[in-house]
């Protein structure tokens, strides 16, 4: 069966994370770590050709990134490239979370309950985009949904990205490929 590949979306306070500062504390979760994951903590590479920092919680849909490297911002900024050149991610939807506990002021359903609620999401948002079913695609889906930190904070994003299943990099929109 195909993996979905999963990271958590912790929101900064600020919209790019290159420029807050660190209180010390952190209640970011670690994300599992993808080939590509490992790939990227290996050989640091520094910003690709043309790539502007962005913050994670700013992308739309149809947008490319590459993660950045740095562990401790990567679930906060990205680097935002053109469609055109290689990358590792396109963004297919950003939705607002609307599961179990999703009004406002509501505590935290638990990650359990998001997780379940975005990937679900994100999958029946994949074959609209892409023009095919997900478990007959050579691509994948990464979701990123709010933290219990970042629910304190009223975020209820979800941001559906699709990559490709062999890790190899995208180029050009994947927007009914129907890959």
């Amino acid at each position: 069966m195909k993996r979905i590949a999963l990271s958590m979306l912790v929101l900064a306070v600020c919209g790019v994370a290159a420029g807050c500062s660190d209180d010390g504390g952190s209640d970011t979760e670690a994300a599992p770590t993808t080939t590509a994951e490992a790939a990227a903590t290996t050989a640091p590479s520094g910003p690709p050709p043309g790539a502007v920092e962005t913050g994670l919680r700013d992308l739309t849909s149809g947008q490319c990134f590459e993660p950045i490297d740095d562990l401790q911002v990567r679930d906060l900024a990205v680097w935002l490239v053109d469609c055109e050149a290689p990358h590792t991610h396109e963004v297919f939807d950003v939705v607002t979370y609307a599961g179990d506990g999703a009004g406002p002021g509501t505590p935290y359903p638990g990650t359990a309950t998001v997780q379940d609620w975005a990937e679900q999401a994100c999958f029946d948002r994949f074959e609209p985009f892409i023009g095919v079913r997900w478990t007959l695609s050579e691509l994948d889906i990464e979701v990123w949904w709010p933290s219990e930190e970042s629910w304190g904070r009223a975020d209820r994003s979800v941001i559906c990205t699709v990559v490709s299943d062999s890790g190899a990099p995208l180029t050009g929109t994947q927007r009914n490929t129907q890959r």
